[in-house]
């Protein structure tokens, strides 16, 4: 069992221009960082110095008393230490902000993705497992030594350790140049070791990300279809597909974790071996008189500040890889192609008609179309039944109605408006949809009912309940409106999940409402009470509904025949009949009836309404 589909050809990507648009929207913070970045450097760099003055002038003082006035140079150095440990107390905040920074970034950055995922359409969300946009939006980007970290403190650690180097440089260059060439001697090993090992990095680094996309969409499927596996008692061969993917992230996590080992140590111990070298040579000078005590001090002290930001510097590199391997798969989300929008989208007064012109819908994955050469339209305040066998294209064609599906050809025009220049939103605000499967959000029952409304209220919500017969169950919650459903409503009956979903839609106002197949988990009593009150709502209120209910036909003006894909027949229930293949259907899929009445229906089949048949 794969849970990933075969990787798609990643965009190409200038990071360093994509980090620079980052930084761009926080401009003031950025500033800051790099003044609080070049204050903390100088102030650790101003104290090896500070301390070589000092214990030049002590051992001046010793070689050479009453030369100068002692406490006149004691009080000036005593100054600049003052003044260093000022300057040093505001750079200690620098730590802090940076973390803080880490967050804003990773807020931003998040926000920034969700909402072009959001404006995808199906295509996508086909081509890509929730599991792995989830890595993608959270793991991605959180924490050392993910792309959030990377964009702040990954960097800023990377500039203060420059910095401090070419502080330090510059400092000892000027006690002595000899000593300071030693110093330089890992630097062009070090940038050499990363450009031969780029590539590995990368790669090893990309293999563990989607590793971990894997990982999380097996458990989101896990969790998500928990009874079914409970159901068939499948636990051991469930355990055994999710042991396979556990093994390949242990894999791909032990080959980053040798990498980082193998990378660290090999750079720790070149620093170690030029500081070694840099130490008795430093010595063997200060022994033969030709530096001071004091410039020994400071070199070796300098000496012992450049290791970890020597080694910083490279683990710049590293981690930029890393953090790469995160931008191109933000990327990868973000070049997903969008569905056409609109220049200038039409806005939408009330809904009149909605009509399909020659519409035909193909999924990419699978053979032929599921809606072909469509044409119907329908009118404000009618009432459309939607009937035909499984796989005919019912569901197919309510997401097409909703606009979530778009025509591969053929048009779709609200008020004689094509909808791909309608703003969708002002339409999609006008229509109220209840899917197949009934599916509620973690929350309370209250929060669920309001989510599609724009101006909820007490009002509103009584009567979205009271139309979706829940009313009377709503007093046998113990915590009434504020119950809570739980994770896709669990805590609810498939009846009482599929009524709140009715709710949630009436509870929009909407002008047209579409029902997929809502009577699969309603009694005949229920339906009944839920069209009747549908009629007292609202004046001209229509709706599409698809059905497998016979009874169901009583309330609608026209019902559409699908078979194939395909527009078979359309028009009242009474005219249909008249078709052998249409009675033929009724009687074998939505049981049996005489030709004179309900009263020679077949036994355990359900009551047919005389009106109907």
């Amino acid at each position: 069992m794969s849970d990933t589909k075969p990787e798609a050809s990643a965009p190409r990507v200038n990071h360093i221009r994509w980090i620079g648009r980052i930084w761009s929207e926080k401009p003031a913070l950025i500033a800051g960082l790099f003044f609080l970045t070049l204050l903390s450097s100088a102030v650790a760099v101003a104290y090896p110095y500070l301390g070589k003055l000092l214990l030049d002038l002590m051992q001046q003082l010793m070689e050479k008393p009453g030369s100068t006035d002692p406490m006149r140079d004691v009080d000036r150095l005593l100054l600049v230490f003052v003044a260093v440990g000022l300057g040093g107390l505001v750079a200690s905040l620098f730590p802090g902000i940076r973390g803080v920074t880490n967050s804003i970034f990773e807020h931003a950055i998040r926000s920034k993705y969700w909402k072009k995922v959001l404006g995808k359409d199906h295509a996508f969300f086909s081509r890509f497992p929730s599991g792995d946009i989830v890595t993608r939006l959270t793991d991605d980007l959180y924490d050392f030594p993910k792309l959030s970290w990377f964009l702040c403190s990954g960097i800023f650690r990377a500039v203060e350790s420059i910095s401090k180097v070419a502080f330090c440089l510059a400092a000892m260059f000027l006690l002595d140049w000899r000593l300071t060439l030693f110093s330089l001697i890992p630097l062009p090993l070090m940038i050499g070791l990363f450009y031969v090992t780029q590539d590995r990095i990368y790669d090893t680094f990309q293999k563990n990300q989607q590793a971990i996309s894997a990982i999380n969409t097996r458990l989101e499927m896990s969790f998500s279809g928990v009874r079914i596996i409970k159901a068939y008692a499948c636990e051991d061969k469930y355990k055994r597909f999710f042991s396979e993917v556990l093994h390949t992230r242990w894999t791909t996590e032990m080959a980053v974790a040798r990498l980082e080992v193998v990378l660290h140590l090999i750079y720790q111990y070149i620093d170690y071996v030029a500081q070694v070298g840099i130490v008795f040579a430093g010595g063997l000078m200060a022994v033969k008189g030709k530096i001071s005590i004091g410039t020994f001090y400071a070199f070796y002290t300098y000496l012992s500040m450049l290791i970890y930001p020597i080694l910083d510097i490279p683990q710049l590199f590293v981690s930029g890889k890393r953090a790469f391997v995160n931008i191109d798969r933000l990327e990868e989300l973000a070049a997903f192609p969008e569905p056409s929008a609109p220049a200038k989208p039409v806005p939408l007064g009330a809904i009149e008609t909605i009509s399909l012109d020659g519409v035909s819908f193909a999924y990419g994955d699978r053979p032929g179309n599921a809606l072909s050469d469509l044409s119907l339209t329908i009118q404000r305040g009618e009432r459309i039944g939607v009937i035909g066998p499984v796989g005919s294209g019912k569901s197919t064609l309510m997401k097409t109605l909703l606009g979530v599906l778009p025509p591969g050809s053929g048009t779709i025009s609200v008020n004689g408006v094509d909808l791909r220049s309608v703003d969708l939103r002002s339409y999609r605000d006008k229509i109220g949809y209840v899917p197949q499967e009934a599916l509620l959000f973690t929350g309370t029952l209250r929060e669920n009912i309001d989510f599609g409304s724009d101006s909820p209220s007490d009002a509103l919500f009584e009567t979205a309940m009271e139309a979706a017969q829940l009313k009377d169950e709503l007093r046998s919650f113990a915590d009434g409106e504020k119950t809570a459903v739980g994770q896709r409503g669990v805590s609810l009956s498939g009846g009482q999940k599929q009524r709140m979903a009715i709710a949630r839609a009436i509870a929009r106002e909407p002008q047209f409402l579409l029902f997929d197949d809502i009577t699969a988990s309603l009694d005949a009593a229920n339906e009944e009470r839920l069209m009747r009150r549908l009629d007292e709502l609202q004046v001209g209120l229509g709706f599409v509904i698809v059905s497998h209910r016979l009874s169901t036909l009583q309330y609608v003006d026209k019902v559409l025949y699908l078979e194939g894909g395909k527009a078979r027949g359309f028009g009242t229930h009474d005219e249909l009949l008249g078709q052998p293949w249409y009675r033929a259907f009724i009687e074998e899929h939505m049981g049996r009836y005489a030709q004179n009445g309900p009263g020679t229906q077949e036994a355990g089949t359900e009551p047919v309404p005389a009106t109907v048949c």
